[in-house]
């Protein structure tokens, strides 16, 4: 008998006109149900999220996430949840994905190890939609009775019984894209004013709470509290003994280090003592090596940058951890300076290495690919065939896509490469050559 699946959508809101409309839309079609838990809102959201024909209910407010969280739970009728907040989305395409993926769970899932919930990438966007960070979420999960929310700030699923929470990596299937910690968006909600406020409230009844001082030191970062932050990451991280995650102590030190590159003060021996401790206390997050080359790239010590930059790399090759990376959002950035790094010193095996790696986050580098070039045409008989060079960008590129071939076209050209125009040039049909006399360059 072929498994149902019965995916009901929930979230909480507060205030959310502007997102509500997208945070139901991508799950039209897809679930049996949507459940809006509204907090107190003052604008339309409820309204919107009624026309829409989701079910909205009412639960005051109480400071405290999981709760209101739990109470949408109890009004879901599916077997399995999808729980995003309304600053979230799944994108269309993945949104297909989800209940073809969620019958293979139950298909290929057997007793005791079910899986309880589905891991998903976590892809926090900024401002102009660029990626900040990445990260690892449960954003669905199955609907059982003893699987609920905790926290009241944070929050994070567990199983009430205490037992064990298995899960199903999809991680390179599904990805939910977060716009809530956009700077403008989190300046007109206020959003890390109320946060740094229900944490101060947890840490007055524990003071000693080692996760909910990163937790502080995370909003007062995001607030631009930077001195503060940098207060809250050291209480986090004094006690190496306190009861934490691997993953938020990567995140505490990570962030650690990131507060003091931002902050741009201390010496040396201070920002590498953070880093030694992290180390130390077994953080394999790659974002501790990125911040490290970061402040080294700033000081001009390119070897030392070059040697974290590389050990960030590696780092993240072999990264199995949940938390958000930071590196993630700027490897183009990473993968470049170590092309022009390796340019100053001639060394060409590792340019195009680099090279490559640039050119494939980003096709249009124009300055890293004039660089290629350069190198490439003085391989013998390349200056007058071509012809490996040719075959090297066929490899990059799809030369049946007209705003790749005069990409490659304008590069020869600057590059002085008149072989390889020529041989590019040819690719062009009458239609593309007509419009490209007419228009100029594109590029420009």
């Amino acid at each position: 008998m072929k498994p149902v699946i019965r995916l009901s959508q929930c979230m909480i809101v507060k205030d959310e006109e502007k997102n509500i409309r997208q945070a139901l839309n991508w799950g039209k079609g897809i679930v049996c149900e949507q459940i809006v838990v509204d907090t107190g809102s003052t604008d339309k959201t409820v309204e919107i999220a009624e026309a829409m024909g989701a079910k909205v209910f009412h639960f005051p407010w109480e400071h405290d996430f999981s709760a209101a969280k739990n109470f949408a739970i109890e009004q879901a009728k599916g077997n399995w949840i999808a729980f995003l907040d309304a600053d979230e989305y799944f994108s269309d395409e993945d949104a297909r994905k989800i209940l073809p993926m969620l019958k293979r769970v139950e298909k290929n899932s057997t007793h005791p190890a079910r899986p309880h919930v589905i891991r998903t990438l976590l892809v926090n966007l900024d401002d102009s939609g660029n990626r900040i960070n990445t990260g690892v979420q449960y954003r669905i999960f199955r609907n059982i009775p003893k699987l609920r929310y905790r926290s009241r700030i944070h929050e994070y699923l567990d199983l009430t019984d205490g037992s064990q929470l298995f899960s199903w990596d999809a991680m390179e299937t599904l990805a939910v894209f977060h716009t809530g910690y956009a700077r403008a968006v989190c300046i007109e909600k206020k959003k890390e004013e109320r946060n740094i406020f229900m944490i101060r409230k947890e840490l007055e009844k524990d003071p000693g709470n080692s996760m909910m001082w990163s937790y502080l030191g995370d909003s007062l970062l995001a607030d631009e509290k930077l001195e503060e932050a940098e207060e809250a990451f050291f209480r986090a991280t004094e006690n190496p003994d306190a009861v934490m995650e691997i993953d938020r102590k990567n995140l505490s030190f990570a962030f650690w280090l990131k507060t003091k590159y931002i902050r741009n003060s201390g010496s040396e021996e201070e920002f590498m003592e953070v880093y030694q401790k992290a180390k130390n206390c077994g953080c394999d997050t790659p974002d501790v090596d990125y911040w490290a080359g970061q402040w080294f790239c700033r000081q001009g010590a390119e070897e030392r940058a070059r040697l974290y930059f590389e050990q960030a790399l590696q780092l993240l090759d072999e990264y199995k951890g949940n938390d958000p990376l930071d590196m993630s959002g700027r490897l183009t950035f990473v993968y470049q300076w170590l092309f022009f790094f390796y340019a100053k010193y001639n060394r060409s095996s590792e340019m195009i290495r680099y090279g490559v790696f640039t050119l494939r986050a980003e096709p249009y580098e124009f300055s890293v690919l004039k660089e290629i070039l350069f190198l490439l045409k003085r391989e013998p008989g390349e200056e007058t065939t071509a012809s490996a060079t040719f075959g090297f960008l066929s490899k990059l590129y799809d030369l049946s896509i007209f705003k790749n071939k005069i990409f490659l076209i304008k590069v020869s050209e600057q590059a002085a490469f008149p072989a390889l125009e020529k041989k590019l040039s040819l690719l062009l049909s009458e239609q593309e050559r007509a419009f490209v006399d007419k228009s100029g360059d594109i590029f420009r």
